[in-house]
């Protein structure tokens, strides 16, 4: 599968979030290149809550794992109930 890319701006630098088929993982967030990394493979609410959860280690790159799980699985609950759809 193509990797797919784009840019973004998180806490005033350029991130790149990739779409890639990943080993054993949903989804990294690599501080050095500035780059998250999605499975391909994933759909729906598990690409949804993947790329928040790793966008949220981006953008505070401090704060705990299980912080990072509920904040972004609240998100992802709540955009889901009011109505968020990807277009695949």
């Amino acid at each position: 599968m193509a990797r797919r890319q784009r840019t973004i701006e998180i806490a005033g630098a350029r991130w790149h979030i990739v779409r890639a088929r990943l080993r054993n993982l949903y989804g990294l967030c690599d501080y050095a290149t500035r780059t998250i990394k999605v499975d391909a493979r994933l759909t729906g609410t598990d690409y949804l809550d993947t790329l928040l959860h790793e966008l949220i280690h981006a953008r505070w790159p401090d704060i705990s794992e299980e912080s990072v799980q509920e904040f972004a699985g609240m998100l992802t609950t709540v955009l889901e109930q009011e109505g968020y759809r990807r277009d695949e």
